[in-house]
């Protein structure tokens, strides 16, 4: 249904009108937010990182914080760990952030890695582009490198148990092995 404008005799807004304009932008400044501008994920969220929703829900709200964010040696890229709590599983579940432009490096995942992306898009080595609500499995041991397409930073939910960086990975293993 579409709901067609008043005007008064010379024009002005009415005072009926502005008011849904003016509700209008309080609504949708309200889901540009965190947690609400990721409502539509909340099931798809909690199964990936196996939380009921309303941790979901808390954990987007604590990534409000631009403080709770990492910056990793990888240029663009930040990191958000995501508290699950007691569980069995060793993988991590983490929101990822990647600057527009940006290339991820070659790497290799550790273990099987689950990707679900929010917002952006990113193509892999082989041209695979993954949008907004699609999802991409990476098996254990696998490689690729990734590109992020978008205008907008690409911001991905994923559950992993780690990836090496080529160098970066041989530099982990030294300083295991030397403390």
């Amino acid at each position: 249904m579409e709901r067609t404008k008043t005007r008064g005799f010379f024009g002005e807004e009415l005072p009926q009108d502005r008011a849904l304009r003016l509700g209008g932008e309080r609504l949708l400044g309200a889901v540009a937010e965190l947690p609400l501008r990721h409502a539509p994920f909340f099931g798809r969220l909690a199964e990936l990182w196996a939380l009921p929703e309303e941790r979901v829900a808390s954990e987007l709200t604590r990534a409000q914080d631009p403080r709770s964010w990492n910056r990793t040696l990888v240029r663009g890229l930040k990191t958000f760990e995501v508290q699950r709590g007691a569980t069995s599983e060793a993988a991590r579940a983490r929101l990822l952030q990647l600057a527009p432009g940006v290339t991820l490096p070659r790497h290799r995942h550790r273990g099987a890695e689950h990707v679900l992306v929010l917002e952006g898009s990113y193509a892999d080595a082989s041209g695979c582009e993954v949008g907004p609500g699609e999802t991409q499995t990476m098996l254990q041991h696998s490689e690729h490198q990734l590109r992020i397409t978008s205008r907008v930073p690409c911001v991905a939910a994923v559950i992993e148990h780690g990836v090496d960086f080529g160098f970066l990975g041989l530099l982990r293993t030294w300083r295991k092995r030397h403390g």
